[in-house]
């Protein structure tokens, strides 16, 4: 029940509320210890999204794919960043097909030729390969 209840509150947010969420969650990415580092990075990305969102609904494309992108690259700098606990960046790793997703379907939406998310796709293939966690 609960559970629901913080789904339509993330939904019903305008964009003020929703960028104080989202910069309480990059704080929070930032002080994570390795233990809590799966809830930290999926409402990191939720709060990412949500913006994202928000900004969507509003008609703003750029800051929508300004928010989407920062979110991407945020997880990025994680996995490549050799003092973030393995934890962390694993997890980071693990969830970042999440922002991708929405960058995929918001580069199809509004970009027909998709070759800003080939270039992402491609850059996380290269990194992903040199920074591996695992």
């Amino acid at each position: 029940m609960i559970i629901v209840i913080i789904t339509v509150i993330w939904f019903n947010m305008n964009s003020a509320q929703a960028t104080v969420i989202y910069n309480q969650q990059v704080k929070m990415l930032n002080r994570c210890k390795s233990m809590h580092s799966a809830n930290v990075v999926a409402q990191f990305i939720d709060a990412g999204l949500t913006l994202a969102r928000s900004y969507s609904k509003e008609q703003c494309i750029l800051l929508q794919e300004l928010f989407l992108r920062r979110t991407y690259h945020d997880l990025i700098n994680k996995i490549c960043d050799p003092l973030q606990s393995e934890c962390m960046r694993k997890q980071c790793l693990n969830q970042l097909y999440k922002p991708l997703l929405a960058l995929k379907r918001f580069y199809k939406q509004y970009d027909s030729s998709q070759k800003k998310y080939y270039q992402l796709e491609r850059e996380l293939r290269v990194l992903s390969h040199e920074f591996n966690p695992y």
